[in-house]
């Protein structure tokens, strides 16, 4: 599962990079005009979705349903593509996803929230799936078979010193599926 995770995330960065998505749907109540996007507090600092001539760096998909749902959402605060330093959230729901429910999220369980901040080669994630002081919640308040939105907290842990550790605190999201 933490291969699974390391290589989910590399590859939602890498299609939020290639296929942003072209809505600039704000009916969510959300605070960004971004079809997809993830805002937060990561201690204490705001990190909101960069966008690229309009277009989210962001990604969220949808596989599956009932208890093999899957719903991921990636973003990066990356201002341009040529940057080699960024730092992202990815949120990871295993069905099945419902509106009005509370998610928790820690070290048993199979959703995932996580913070990542890249300079050149060297890449450092703090999340909630392998130390036990890592926790959090995710609350979605509406999905629908285009999108999801919700609000999230969490306090992730590196996963090879459980010691270090990142707070991100209100969290909002809004995914709208990629479809291929």
């Amino acid at each position: 599962m933490k291969t699974f995770k390391k290589i989910g995330l590399t590859a939602l960065m890498a299609l939020a990079l290639v296929f942003n998505s072209c809505s600039s749907d704000s009916d969510g109540g959300g605070s960004s005009s971004l079809s997809t996007y993830i805002s937060a507090k990561v201690d204490g600092t705001s990190f909101e979705t960069a966008s690229i001539q309009g277009q989210s760096v962001g990604v969220a998909m949808k596989q599956g349903t009932g208890d093999m749902q899957l719903i991921t959402i990636s973003c990066g605060d990356q201002t341009t593509i040529t940057d080699q330093d960024y730092k992202a959230i990815y949120i990871a729901l295993v069905g099945p996803i419902t509106a009005g429910t509370t998610y928790q999220v820690n070290s048993t369980t199979n959703n995932t929230l996580g913070y990542t901040e890249t300079a050149g080669d060297n890449d450092v994630t703090w999340d909630t799936g392998d130390c036990e002081n890592a926790t959090g919640s995710i609350t979605v308040t509406s999905i629908s078979d285009t999108k999801i939105e919700g609000t999230f907290t969490f306090t992730g842990s590196k996963e090879d010193a459980c010691s270090s550790q990142k707070t991100v605190t209100n969290g909002k999201f809004r995914g709208t599926f990629q479809s291929f």
